[in-house]
């Protein structure tokens, strides 16, 4: 279950909400970056809006995150960094033990606050969109409707933490939630805040970011453990 904004209505009158960006500056040297997304969370949850709450790993979780940290004991890691919540963490762990990796923990790789929506249950989680959906749409960037985080806050500390993460390294995982790989991927390529929500990876699945001094070009997407490095 994908807990995203409904898609924009159509038509929408009047100028865009949700106008282009300019992709990121690329790095100053060649580099590969793994993001990936933590696996499977327990069932009491996956109902749930839990946002940036510390929830647990099912036991496919668990598997899942075993299974991404054996498909990348063989690229080459040099550093990975991870969310400090605990699902996210596990996988951070599991490939840094297995490729011999430096672990990193940063905050700022935290998944989203959705404020006083998290813990609603999927019905009434998407009630609350389809009242919003409107003004969300106006401006996808700053609508934060719930008491949350909006998308640009998002963006601001997922960024930074990313810049900081590729210095030093030519390949580099990032251990983290759907919605931080999400504003990481928009930003690099200079996707919309709103049309973002396209990419939306599975638990325990990838992408693969290529930088240089020229930009970001996304390599691979929605790659599971099968896929390998």
């Amino acid at each position: 279950m994908h807990l995203h904004p409904p898609p924009s209505p159509e038509p929408r009158p009047g100028p865009p909400g949700d106008p282009p960006r300019e992709p990121a500056s690329g790095p100053k040297s060649k580099i590969q970056v793994w993001l990936v997304r933590h696996g499977e969370v327990e069932q009491a949850f996956a109902e749930q809006a839990y946002g940036s709450r510390d929830v647990p790993l099912s036991s496919r979780g668990e598997e899942q995150t075993r299974a991404a940290a054996e498909a990348l004991a063989t690229a080459e890691i040099q550093r990975v960094v991870s969310s400090p919540l605990q699902r996210a963490l596990r996988l951070g762990e599991a490939i840094a033990s297995r490729s011999g990796a430096e672990l990193r923990i940063d905050p700022r790789l935290g998944e989203i606050d959705r404020g006083e929506w998290q813990t609603l249950g999927r019905a009434e989680y998407l009630a609350r969109w389809e009242e919003q959906a409107e003004e969300y749409w106006r401006d996808p960037a700053r609508w934060c409707g719930h008491g949350g985080e909006s998308e640009a806050d998002l963006c601001t500390r997922t960024w930074a933490a990313f810049e900081e993460a590729t210095e030093g390294v030519s390949r580099l995982v990032v251990a983290a939630h759907r919605n931080v790989v999400r504003s990481i991927l928009a930003h690099a390529l200079g996707l919309p805040y709103g049309q973002s929500h396209a990419l939306s990876l599975d638990p325990g699945h990838g992408a693969l970011l290529e930088g240089s001094e020229s930009g970001w070009a996304l390599i691979r997407f929605g790659a599971g453990p099968e896929a390998g490095p």
